[in-house]
């Protein structure tokens, strides 16, 4: 192997390390109760502040970043500032625990540091040639749930020595923080992104400016994807309970293979493109709709772990389309923006999904409000399938 290949490698394990802590504001959802029991004196509400925080940070911030990332700051600064921010600020509440308000402080620390990382799907396309952006694209995002799979039974397991220590599991980072600072390579800026920092380059992109809906639709299709996925981790429990066919347990077992399923998926991303071309979007819709089909009318646990992994393999490979897609169809000049928007797009799903809940139970009554979710969802996957057939929402090829 030649010394050129071996930093491209080293480079690319360094851009995959950033994914590993990028969900880092939901890793302490294993201890919340713990933390309750501990803060009596704290609503509910106020405790789970540890977790619904560094979402609501991390938006602004992503939005932000996502408009100066590769112009006024560097990807690699953006990277390793917004992962040392994670290590540093995820760690503090087991020192710096004097009242709550300082906890939720560097909490919110926790979500400017996810919000930093939020450039790393732009920095991928940046960085690698097309021919190989799915693959890399794939592997991260399988490493993102990795991430998420890991940090629930590891952080539910610290928290049975007590309410702080689960906070010690974000001193993991340094290891993806010294992957950056030794082999992340910064990259070379072409003509348009020179000409970018100083004037509108619109006019000179190399890509077609007509093709910019599509990029809209995407960060939409997101957000409305999102809301409508993410009851079916937030509230399988609770629809477990209802329909008496589990527990707590059985329910975290669910969702951990939901996760396991994205990361599976990820893996063989690029071969699945190569298979579903243009009709990736709407098979993947259409397969979701069915999962979640299957969770409504047969609800028995082994239907529910079918369910769980057909939505597993289906929104994890939507969430990495839509960056590839992104890639091919936003302008040189906005591709960083775009890409993160479609991060924030998922913070902002996640927050809106509680309305969504509402929505649902008052238009469908069914059982409970989780089950006329899960009811909703499955027309709302089946309408977005029709419309991304119809409308031909992939670029078109070269």
């Amino acid at each position: 192997m030649t010394q050129k290949n071996q930093l491209k490698i080293t480079n690319y394990a360094a851009i995959l390390s950033i994914f590993l802590f990028s969900g880092a504001g939901s890793f302490m959802n294993a201890a919340v109760q713990t933390m309750m029991d501990a803060w009596p004196e704290l609503s509910a509400t106020t405790v789970r502040l540890v977790t619904s925080l560094p979402s609501l940070i991390s938006l602004p911030i992503t939005i932000f970043i996502g408009s100066i990332a590769g112009k006024k700051l560097s990807y690699r600064f953006c990277a390793i500032l917004g992962t040392a921010l994670i290590a540093i600020a995820g760690v503090a509440p087991f020192f710096l625990h004097s009242n709550w308000m300082m906890i939720l402080f560097f909490r919110a620390l926790v979500g400017i540091g996810v919000g930093f990382v939020a450039m790393r799907n732009s920095l991928i396309i940046k960085s690698v040639p097309e021919e190989n952006q799915a693959a890399i694209i794939g592997y991260g995002s399988a490493l993102m749930n990795a991430g998420g799979t890991l940090a629930g039974p590891i952080v539910g397991f610290l928290a049975g020595f007590g309410w702080k220590v689960p906070f010690l599991f974000d001193m993991l980072a340094i290891i993806p923080v010294l992957m950056m600072v030794f082999f992340l390579k910064e990259p070379e800026k072409t003509e348009v992104d020179k000409a970018s920092a100083h004037t509108d380059t619109s006019q000179n992109s190399p890509k077609k400016t007509g093709n910019n809906w599509r990029v809209y639709y995407y960060i939409i299709m997101q957000f409305v994807a999102t809301a409508a996925l993410y009851p079916l981790l937030s509230g399988m429990s609770t629809y477990m309970a209802d329909k008496q066919i589990g527990s707590a347990f059985l329910a975290g077992i669910n969702n951990s293979v939901y996760c396991l399923a994205g990361v599976l998926i990820n893996l063989v991303l690029s071969q699945l493109l190569k298979a579903l071309r243009q009709y990736t979007l709407p098979v993947m819709c259409l397969i979701f709709s069915v999962g979640m089909g299957i969770l409504v009318f047969f609800p028995t646990v082994p239907a529910i772990m079918t369910g769980a992994v057909l939505m597993g393999i289906t929104f994890n490979t939507m969430m990495s389309v839509f960056q590839l897609y992104n890639g091919k169809t936003a302008t040189a000049a906005t591709v960083t923006l775009t890409s993160t928007l479609l991060i924030a797009a998922l913070s902002l799903g996640n927050f809106m999904s509680v309305y969504f809940i509402n929505l649902c139970h008052a238009i469908f009554h069914r059982s409970s409000d989780i089950e006329s979710t899960y009811f909703g969802s499955m027309i709302l996957y089946l309408i977005m399938g029709i419309l991304a057939f119809v409308l031909k929402i992939a670029p078109e090829e070269k």
